[in-house]
């Protein structure tokens, strides 16, 4: 089989689409594929059936492809610039990619993926070889297209909550669907009024359908989320119990410090992290040196011993014994 057949049956192009020729260039690393319309291809006009579209110039594209053998693959092509009846002058949409895309369709689908791999943006950029740009929009375009997809469908179990950027200074509140595990949306801030506009992105009839949302200890999300569907369970998840507990110890440390200080020595010098962490191996040194410290009959082993017993309560299955 000719490069240009291979490559014609790889795109999947047909008729009046054809490949003229493939470059292969050892020294780039690239293989440049030049895909070619067929001459004297007229079309229809979509505003006037009895007429055709004009040519009314033509434009120098290409767009990157999936790598063949580890070699950057482009395509290359003129594309004819149509003009129709009514005035109206678009450019005629390839098989091969998205009007006004960079990067063909399987290249695209092949990013997504990636995108729900990669922990980061810029890793799947490493990747690919691609800008930041043209990734994320690739991403904002699948999220569009998901959008248009979503239907009116009822949603049982919500999940809202915020994320940080920019050293923790800016919020963003995100809502959740947990049964499906994707994002329904998200806004700017982690305010009363912000988290109400999120919660109200749903139809009337979504809200009426959740019977639980899990949140952290954060006011504003209590409060939008007894405004908006009042009949539905706040649950606070394991994760933010657990590291408000965390912190509560550490602030009893912390007091409990400053005091045995202040009256001579204190033995909790340093030993933040040892409250903090789990000890497994309750033969290692640092199990040793912990639970003698654990032993001074302090207000921080009070505090610590609280929080471990608490842990019993995530294998509590009714509310009697909880």
């Amino acid at each position: 089989m000719k490069d240009t057949a291979l490559y014609e049956q790889l795109l999947g192009l047909k008729t009046p689409w054809s490949v003229k020729k493939v470059d292969l260039s050892l020294t780039d690393q690239r293989v440049v594929v030049e895909v070619v319309l067929k001459k004297g291809q007229v079309w229809a006009d979509p505003t006037d059936a009895t007429k055709r579209a004009h040519i009314n110039g033509w434009s120098e594209r290409q767009w990157r492809h999936l790598d063949t053998c580890q070699f950057e693959t482009l395509i290359k092509a003129r594309i004819p610039q149509l003009k129709y009846s009514d005035g109206t002058v678009e450019e005629l949409t390839v098989p091969w990619a998205e009007r006004y895309s960079r990067v063909t369709t399987m290249m695209a689908g092949f990013v997504i993926k990636l995108l729900e791999a990669c922990p980061t943006t810029q890793a799947v950029c490493t990747l690919t070889r691609l800008s930041w740009s043209t990734v994320n929009a690739i991403m904002v375009s699948a999220v569009e297209r998901g959008m248009l997809r979503r239907t009116e469908e009822e949603i049982a179990y919500l999940g809202i909550d915020e994320k940080s950027s920019e050293k923790g200074h800016t919020y963003a509140s995100i809502l959740t669907d947990i049964d499906r595990s994707r994002v329904l949306d998200l806004v700017p801030e982690r305010k009363l009024e912000a988290a109400v506009g999120l919660l109200e992105t749903l139809t009337p009839a979504q809200r009426r359908s959740v019977k639980a949302v899990a949140m952290d200890m954060w006011p504003a999300y209590m409060s939008a989320t007894r405004q908006c569907m009042a009949q539905a369970d706040i649950v606070h998840d394991k994760f933010h119990v657990s590291k408000y507990l965390g912190e509560a110890v550490d602030a009893v440390r912390k007091q409990e410090h400053r005091n045995l200080s202040q009256a001579g020595t204190s033995p909790l010098t340093g030993s933040k992290w040892a409250w903090l962490k789990k000890y497994p191996d309750g033969r290692s040194a640092e199990a040793i040196s912990f639970r003698a410290l654990n032993q001074l009959n302090l207000k921080t082993s009070r505090a610590w011993c609280i929080k471990e017993n608490f842990s019993q309560f995530w294998s509590y299955s009714y509310k009697g014994a909880a």
